[in-house]
This record gives structure tokens, C-alpha cells and sequence, in this order.
């Protein structure tokens, strides 16, 4: 229990330990002016409803941004040519490999 719930117990339970009656009428009063009080909202409970709505919406931005994200990209230059050298020195031989971009190796002719 919180320290102002302790407070009001005890202040509720020495007003009910007086002897003194009081009137119904100002007694009518007292629990329809009470009824007319609202208790003033707590910034938790605020703030409840505004993190269930932001970690949604959040994720929702973070997921446009990754589906949106490579639309805005330049797309990539193919790679014109591959080349690849291998020399056997003792034998004096020095072999060049090309790779065009066109070449496909599970194509069939």
C-alpha cells in the first residue's frame, strides 16, 4: 500500500472512533460533494496508453523503412569482367582466365 492510502485509513478510522453524530443532511452533503470530486489523473496512467499505441507504430515505421530502404538505392553496376591469372613458373606457363558477364555455367548449348 502506498503511503497516502495508509494515511487516509487512519484518518478514516479516528473520524469514524468520534462519538459526535452527524446530521443527515449535511452528511447527504458531504458523500454528494465527494462524489462530484474527481481524483486527478497520475501521469502512469497516461502514459500507459501512449507506449501500447508507440511500440506498434514504432515497428511499423522500422519496417516501411526497411521494405522502402533499397527502392531509393541506386542499383548496382554489373561487374563487366572477371579476370584471374595463375602462373606455373617452373614450367614457364602463365594462364589468364576471363570471366564475362554474359557467361553462364549452368547453361546449356
Amino acid at each position: 500500500m502506498s503511503d497516502e492510502k495508509i494515511l487516509d485509513e487512519k484518518i478514516a478510522r479516528l473520524v469514524r472512533s468520534i462519538d459526535k453524530n452527524v446530521p443527515p443532511a449535511v452528511e447527504e452533503k458531504i458523500k454528494a460533494a465527494a462524489a462530484l470530486l474527481h481524483p486527478r489523473p497520475r501521469f502512469f496512467k497516461l502514459r500507459r496508453p501512449l507506449m501500447i499505441t508507440l511500440i506498434p507504430s514504432a515497428a511499423a515505421v522500422l519496417l516501411a523503412v526497411f521494405v522502402l530502404l533499397p527502392l531509393f538505392q541506386k542499383p548496382q553496376q554489373p561487374i563487366s569482367e572477371i579476370r584471374t591469372e595463375f602462373e606455373i613458373a617452373d614450367k614457364n606457363i602463365k594462364i589468364i582466365f576471363f570471366q564475362k558477364p554474359d557467361f553462364n555455367l549452368f547453361k546449356e548449348d
